[in-house]
């Protein structure tokens, strides 16, 4: 069976224009495609590089209320312009309710598989022989209420940083 994977920079996070045009063509591409699709955030271990996010990692993944990326965005005086265009975008989006993504680092292994277990989810794979098998489990992959928050935590734990944790850092350089 086949499975749409679209893999995203996770640098695109930074910048809430990028974020909505990303999130656009995810849409897009899945209704177009006509897959089972998974959308993957891409290069976790380089986000802290990019630079700092507006929000927590997990507003990203799980493409939550939008309207505070809209806001973000009229802070911007280039974006204040298209603020209805964006808000209409976000609306579409939001109608949909079908964007998510899977933070994935290809030097971690726990991340690795958590990709993997979503793309066999996504083909309709959910036990194997080494597969956990209970019934929360299985409601879990019948149902798709496999949230990802624990794996978001954990990356944004290890990779971004919080302004508490920067100036205790700073702190003990001087």
């Amino acid at each position: 069976q086949l499975a749409a994977v679209h893999l995203v920079d996770s640098h695109y996070c930074t910048d809430p224009g990028k974020f909505i045009s990303v999130l656009c063509t995810s849409l897009s591409t899945m209704l177009h495609v006509e897959l089972p699709h998974v959308n993957v955030l891409s290069k976790m271990d380089l986000i802290e590089q990019y630079g700092k996010l507006a929000f927590n990692l997990d507003y990203y993944t799980e493409v939550l209320d939008l309207s505070y990326l809209v806001d973000h965005l009229a802070s911007d005086p280039f974006f204040r312009n298209y603020r209805r265009l964006n808000e209409k975008l976000v609306e579409v989006i939001e109608d949909y309710s079908l964007v998510s993504f899977v933070p994935l680092n290809v030097q971690d292994k726990e991340s690795m598989r958590r990709v993997m277990q979503a793309v066999d989810k996504a083909n309709g794979y959910s036990f194997g022989d080494q597969e956990h098998r209970s019934l929360e489990a299985l409601m879990s992959a019948a149902v798709g209420a496999d949230f990802h928050f624990a794996s978001t935590l954990a990356v944004q734990e290890k990779y971004v940083q919080s302004p508490d944790k920067a100036v205790e850092e700073e702190a003990m350089d001087l």
